[in-house]
């Protein structure tokens, strides 16, 4: 599976056609720019009924898988290879894509790989071609001790005609949830690390493989598998239940609160009453008192300051006159 132009449809890797070649119907469809030329024609047989000949080209946006894309000019023209798109080696070999047919899938560069579709001529390939992969559809970072989950399709295989395998994604754990009915609904993967693990998106950590037929890839159990139990074990060990962890603080508290104080603490009476000044012998307040004493001594320091001014004015015995001499005296003995 591909897309072109962001359209999701079948693509043919034909190693055996020097061309790339898509339908007239899915070029109208898409609304594909033509680039038109005289002087380029190509005639091309074994892809139709007669020979074809076309000097119409476009330039597309090609999409394998979900992650790789490639922008190529590919030929239009009608033929009956079964799809809408056709890539000859004139693509494969300069964007790098090797075909491993004994495991049904396309390496592209950077070690992706897209799992390819059995085709309806193929009478004598294996059963490998009926499997169908299952895992998330973006990729997923789990935190340590923590845990994510993804959804699977709604529509799995028949448990009569495929049986259910999983794997671990490096220090990811899973486990397969089931609904009321055993249909397989969702997939939690648990970090039993100490470091943040990470999950690919679209990376196959479920398989659905028709019985009597074992997965291609290592690392795969059963789900009724010893090994998958002891995962399980594993990850109830490594993961923290929120609701457990909950209560587990709801009866710390309880049990703190129960438990005596690590150091003395008297009980003190709340004091409800009002509370009155204490009086002193001859009935005043004492407050009152300290008021008095207080204006008594200002009135004191008042009185001192008065006396201080009139005593220090000199009161001269004698009255002169200042435009008057003096006059002189005689002394006798």
């Amino acid at each position: 599976m591909g897309a072109v132009n962001n359209e999701r449809t079948k693509v043919l890797l034909d190693t055996g056609a020097n061309v790339s070649a898509v339908t007239e119907s899915f070029a109208r469809k898409l609304r594909l720019k033509r680039l038109a030329s005289a002087d380029l024609k190509i005639d091309v047989q074994g892809i139709g009924k007669t020979k074809v000949e076309t000097t119409i080209r476009a330039m597309v946006k090609v999409t394998l898988g979900w992650e790789i894309v490639y922008e190529f000019e590919v030929w239009i023209m009608d033929h009956h290879a079964g799809v809408d798109l056709i890539l000859g080696t004139d693509f494969m070999i300069p964007a790098g894509i090797r075909l491993d047919l004994y495991n049904s899938k396309a390496k592209l560069p950077d070690e992706i790989e897209i799992n390819l579709i059995k085709s309806a001529s193929a009478h004598e390939d294996t059963e490998y071609g009926n499997t169908i992969c299952g895992g998330p559809t973006e990729a997923v970072v789990v935190a340590s001790r923590l845990t994510a989950e993804f959804k699977l399709q709604r529509r799995p295989p028949d448990a009569t005609t495929h049986e259910l395998w999983v794997r671990r994604v490096n220090q990811l754990v899973p486990t397969v949830r089931f609904t009321h009915n055993g249909r397989p609904s969702r997939v939690l993967l648990t970090n039993t690390g100490e470091k943040p693990g990470s999950c690919p998106a679209h990376f196959p950590v479920v398989q659905w493989v028709p019985h009597e037929v074992l997965p291609l890839t290592k690392g795969y159990v059963r789900v009724d598998s010893t090994k998958y139990r002891d995962w399980q074990v594993l990850a109830y060990d490594s993961a923290i239940d929120r609701d457990l962890l909950k209560k587990e603080q709801r009866l710390y508290a309880e049990w703190l609160s129960h438990q005596p104080a690590a150091v003395d603490r008297p009980d003190y009476e709340t004091p409800t009453g009002i509370r009155h000044r204490p009086e002193t012998a001859d009935g005043a307040h004492q407050r009152d008192s300290h008021v008095q004493n207080n204006g008594s001594g200002s009135n004191a320091s008042k009185r001192r300051r008065n006396n201080s001014s009139t005593t220090s004015r000199v009161q001269w015995p004698y009255e002169t006159d200042l435009n008057s001499k003096p006059s002189p005296t005689k002394c006798t003995e």
